[in-house]
């Protein structure tokens, strides 16, 4: 039986430990993770084995030599990347069954019992499993009491999760499975050649093995290996040497590895740092890794998850955020807190705000630039709607990215937000973009990005994972027709007439012209005084009523019952943050409020993102019913809103099945007291509880808020 030892992944996720090293000659407790394997492999009784490499394959090869523990081994490289499937294909000896196994993960399979299942059931193909405790990450198998492969599930949510059977990547192929794989082209066993085999009715079989198994895939998987080594090896510690630590440094759950310095008062606490790092007096490290030859200034702190990439030097009483990756060769000027990313040279990465604004890079040309072409790459589109508040500067450079890429713009000056938006519904195009001294990257139909959307551009931002452009760049489209067909039906949806005086208030141009224009016909006038005020996102809308402040939620209320009442429409289509009251109002009318998600492929009614149309609604409804403002806020129950944000360190899914289970309701925690409702939502950032209360008063909503903190454990 061939070995074929898988060892040419870029391991871009364990990034910055493998911007100069093969992610196989990752070490942990000291040893790389291929020599860990190699030394299995030979107490197996396996002595031959083939490396297929290809990412930093010099210095792999170069590195291991021609054997390692007692294993022969024979190089094969790709020129370039050919999947799983792929590679074994071109590292195949042209005989044997393949034992396939992974040189970027640890495991304590015995390969030897495998191969001999292999023999015994007269399989095609074995696929070894691990039982996991998170089977969200890992792709899944399903088998009958046999062992027979019924069926594969990529990285499922927890509804789909049926089984908790994780594909090891470690296989054995009979040599009639290899002859079939195509040779010199991308193929991957998991989502090509398994799916097939199985639809074949070839016999694929699983075995579950126990023990340690862990896909060194990222930060932290690597830890949470290191933990369940030094566990197994009963160690507190792996202290390699020693001699350069001060006697007062606390040290616990980690492993320090040959050369390092570390000086007085410093604490490290689960992590571990390479050969020739330093740190200097007072430095604290939480879970964290760094990386060969770091230094690290005085009186630092490295928070939980970031790892700190080789040579980097950090100054001085630097805060580096939970989760933050500083590159190779970083330099960080002392005092600075490091919220985002550092690769390349200093430049921080990008990252996503709530409002879907660009975060964390530069405004300069050639970073605009960088952001079109990451979202034509990581989107894969070929063709977006670009609206400016202000001139075209940031836009313009956007733009020459996103068409380097492949991506044809519709552009609007002058434009606001929700008539860039319009303007994209208009001419078809499912993404937009909005320019008012930010960058906001758009949903057309939902307005708000997935995180998975997000995740693409910010990967292909920060790899610098462009796409390449064959043929000619596509143009910029002028879309002044899309925008005049939205201020057409602006005009068209305001009333003649309403009895009450109305003015609006923005820092937006675009929106105070596009106001004045649409009423420019109309007769608002009676005993209230109505200024409508648009909130900065261009989106939220509020009224002062003869100088009492009427809320947001209470005007998108009311353009729900106007939309119900007056266009006979029985779908309203709201943001998932809507009140909890719009469903109530439009059940007394017969209709019904769908929300929309960020992982929703359905149109958000437009009163919901455009200020200028939800007054509109409203306006409409004072005019038709002859009622002025206050009137039909009168008839509306009294509600107090209130947004509370609560923080905590527990895991998000954790905390609220445990804290909250059952109260989901159409895929939203609501939790309800006597005279009051509180709507729990996790936080873009994944590091607090949103929670959005309605009630009868602001007592009612104190009482639901400290019973949201009790089930918390976090008291009053």
């Amino acid at each position: 039986m061939q070995v074929v030892i898988l060892a040419g992944g870029e391991g871009s996720r364990l990034r910055p430990l493998t911007a100069d090293t093969p992610k196989p000659l990752v070490r942990l407790l000291g040893v790389p993770v291929i020599e860990r394997l190699t030394a299995l492999l030979f107490k197996c009784g396996f002595r031959e084995a083939t490396v297929a490499d290809w990412y930093l394959a010099d210095k792999l090869e170069k590195s291991l030599g021609s054997l390692s523990n007692g294993v022969k081994l024979r190089y094969v490289r790709e020129d370039v990347p050919l999947g799983t499937a792929g590679c074994v294909r071109r590292a195949w000896d042209g005989e044997n069954d393949v034992l396939v196994v992974s040189g970027d993960s640890v495991c304590g399979f015995d390969f030897s019992r495998i191969a001999g299942y292999f023999e015994k059931t007269k399989a095609d193909v074995v696929i070894v499993t691990h039982r996991v405790a998170d089977p969200r990450e890992y792709g899944l198998v399903t088998a009958g009491s046999d062992g027979r492969i019924t069926g594969f599930i990529e990285k499922p949510g927890y509804d789909s999760c049926l089984t908790d059977v994780a594909n090891t990547g470690t296989y054995v192929i009979s040599r009639e499975i290899i002859k079939r794989i195509p040779q010199n082209e991308r193929v991957d066993f998991a989502s090509d050649v398994f799916p097939a085999l199985i639809a074949e009715g070839k016999r694929l079989y699983s075995l579950t093995e126990g023990g340690i198994w862990h896909d060194v895939g990222d930060i932290p998987a690597f830890l949470r290996c290191q933990d369940e080594l030094l566990e197994l090896e009963k160690r507190d510690n792996l202290i390699i040497g020693g001699e350069l630590v001060d006697n007062s440094a606390v040290i616990g759950g980690s492993v320090i590895e040959r050369g390092v310095s570390i000086a007085g008062d410093c604490r490290v606490q689960d992590s571990c740092v390479m050969v020739g790092a330093s740190l200097a007096e007072g430095c604290t490290l939480s879970r964290c890794v760094v990386a060969e030859n770091a230094s690290i200034g005085r009186g630092c702190t490295i928070g939980a998850m970031c790892a700190l990439g080789s040579g980097c030097v950090i100054g001085s009483a630097v805060t580096v955020e939970p989760g933050v990756r500083i590159a190779s060769g970083a330099v960080i000027p002392s005092g600075t807190r490091v919220r985002y990313d550092v690769t390349g040279e200093g430049c921080a990465a990008l990252g996503f705000g709530d409002c879907g604004e660009a975060a964390g890079i530069g405004g300069d040309a050639v970073s605009m630039v960088n952001l079109g072409c990451a979202i034509a790459s990581g989107l894969d589109i070929s063709q977006i709607t670009i609206g400016c508040q202000n001139g075209v500067g940031w836009a313009e450079c956007v733009s020459i990215g996103l068409r380097e890429c492949g991506a044809s713009a519709y552009m609007l000056e002058n434009a606001s937000f929700a008539e860039t938006v319009m303007a994209a519904r208009s001419v078809g195009t499912r993404y937009c973009i909005y320019s008012d001294g930010q960058i906001r990257l758009i949903r057309s139909d939902r307005i708000e990005l997935s995180r998975s959307e997000e995740r693409k551009i910010e990967q292909a931002f920060n790899r610098g994972g462009f796409r390449k452009l064959g043929g000619e760049i596509p143009p910029v489209i002028n879309a002044e027709a899309a925008s005049a067909v939205y201020r057409r039906k602006l005009a068209e949806a305001f009333p003649r007439s309403a009895p009450l005086n109305v003015s609006i208030k923005t820092d937006c141009a675009q929106i105070s012209r596009q106001f004045a224009r649409a009423a420019s016909g109309c007769s608002f006038s009676g005993r209230e005084d109505a200024e409508f005020i648009v909130f900065r996102d261009r989106k939220t809308v509020s009224c002062k009523l003869d100088g009492k402040r009427i809320a947001p939620q209470t005007l998108l209320i009311l353009a729900c019952k106007s939309k119900i009442a007056l266009d006979g429409d029985r779908e309203l289509y709201l943001d998932r943050n809507a009140p909890l009251a719009c469903e109530t109002a439009a059940a007394e009318l017969g209709g019904r409020v769908v929300r929309v998600g960020p992982a929703d492929d359905m149109e958000l009614s437009q009163f919901c993102f455009d200020p200028l149309f939800l007054i509109a609604q409203v306006l409409r409804l004072c005019h038709e019913t002859q009622k002025s403002l206050g009137e039909l806020i009168a008839e509306l129950p009294e509600i107090v809103y209130t947004d509370r944000v609560i923080d905590t360190d527990a895991p998000l899914p954790k905390l609220l099945a445990e804290d909250f289970g059952g109260l989901d309701r159409n895929g939203r925690i609501v939790l309800e007291s006597e005279g009051a409702k509180a709507f729990i939502r996790p936080a873009k950032s994944g590091k607090s509880l949103m929670v959005y209360l309605e009630s009868v008063s602001q007592e009612a909503a104190n009482q639901l808020c400290g019973e949201i903190l009790g089930r918390l454990g976090l008291g009053g």
